[in-house]
């Protein structure tokens, strides 16, 4: 490969990743409203991966909407899927500290004539197969997908496909799995782990948690502008990391919530630091899970869902599908060891400021009550997973 086909694949992959970041922006402000003083966990590179797939296939003002919502069309549409491929390649090659691992499958109706150039590029592209299923009323279809999806995630993502999700009119599912499982590069003494409160935004009170502990150098950024610490604690291997933002009021998040931006994230990049930190970090398990359907309607395409405004031919060759429900889980457990954490979608279609002097003294961060973090590939700035963490208990 010469430089120059090394720089334009590069150039396209930090296109796709602003693309990414300004979706997962936009998806967490939305889940945020909907879900107001609650937990929140997803997986922004879940949810665009099965809608790339999906956007293969779109066509006229549904491609549009998709590709609006998704940031899509910052990045050369030629070079679209393409470019997922090369991400696809680079995110999940084998690594020695961590495990990352994605698939993507579809099922199809026996006897639906899908569009040949859609199949050959879901799996050129994206790596999936087709599975051809019978009747997708019949509850082994619903079993024979969430089997799929758990043995991807190592049991994390169970039962996706829920009753009366899929029904005779059921032509199509296209699903995508995400699992991680990293230890820190510098982990926590489980002996050190201290019982302590967190300060529970919603009523003002305090519920007992696990906070681990441990002193050492990381990069932290002090951030005067918007009130937080942010601290980066990378995992074995150094090519992912866990951003935590923490807000320095005990109920600053909500008023952070309300500036996030991409040019704040990438702020954030430029003031990180490499400094002594005094580290106090809760043990938590989330789980979430959502329908987002009327969430991406509300984000800005809702033609997909609509049976008759709906423009899949590039799946089908007609205008006879449309997508009825679009399914997310994630999964994520941070404890001493490290972090592991899974993520699964499913699309059913259907028929019809300035740097601050180095501290003499180490800095404290105590993240004893609401803040804001992510999972991320360092060297690209893509969000593999974010959420917010209100209640511990």
């Amino acid at each position: 490969m010469t430089f120059s086909q090394q720089r334009d694949i590069s150039g396209r992959m930090a296109q796709l990743s602003s693309a990414n970041t300004g979706f997962a922006l936009h998806i967490y402000q939305t889940l945020q409203d909907e879900r107001s003083g609650r937990n929140l966990f997803f997986s922004p590179l879940s949810i665009s991966t099965a809608l790339a797939m999906t956007q293969l296939g779109a066509r006229g003002d549904t491609a549009t909407q998709i590709a609006d919502v998704f940031r899509f069309n910052q990045v050369d549409q030629l070079q679209l899927h393409g470019t997922f491929k090369e991400l696809n390649n680079l995110l999940y090659q084998k690594q020695s500290g961590y495990k990352l691992h994605a698939a993507n499958k579809l099922y199809g109706k026996s006897g639906f004539n899908f569009v040949q150039s859609f199949v050959e590029g879901t799996a050129s592209y994206y790596g999936a197969a087709i599975e051809a299923v019978k009747n997708f009323a019949d509850p082994t279809a619903a079993k024979l997908i969430n089997d799929w999806v758990s043995k991807q995630t190592a049991g994390k993502i169970t039962n996706l496909i829920a009753p009366g999700i899929l029904n005779d009119l059921t032509r199509l599912v296209l699903v995508n799995a995400i699992y991680f499982k990293g230890n820190w590069a510098s982990k926590f003494r489980a002996e050190n782990t201290t019982q302590d409160v967190f300060k529970v935004l919603d009523e003002r009170s305090k519920v007992p948690v696990s906070l681990m502990i441990q002193k050492g150098k990381f990069s932290l950024a002090i951030d005067e502008a918007n009130d937080c610490l942010v601290l980066e604690m990378p995992y074995q291997g150094n090519d992912l990391s866990l951003l935590i933002v923490l807000p320095n009021k005990d109920h600053g998040l909500v008023n952070l919530e309300s500036k996030l931006s991409a040019d704040i994230l990438k702020s954030w990049d430029l003031r990180l630091k490499s400094r002594q930190v005094n580290i106090l970090l809760p043990k938590f398990k989330l789980e979430a899970e959502f329908q987002l359907k009327e969430v991406l309607k509300q984000m800005g395409m809702p033609d997909a869902f609509d049976e008759n405004m709906a423009n899949f031919e590039g799946i089908s060759g007609d205008r006879e599908l449309y997508i009825s429900a679009v399914i997310h889980k994630a999964f994520v457990d941070v404890n001493e060891e490290g972090s592991e954490a899974a993520a699964a979608t499913a699309v059913v279609m259907m028929k019809r400021c300035a740097m601050p002097r180095e501290p003499e003294k180490p800095i404290l961060f105590r993240a004893d009550h609401p803040f804001l973090f992510m999972i991320r590939h360092r060297s690209t700035k893509y969000l593999l997973f974010m959420g917010r963490m209100m209640d511990p208990s």
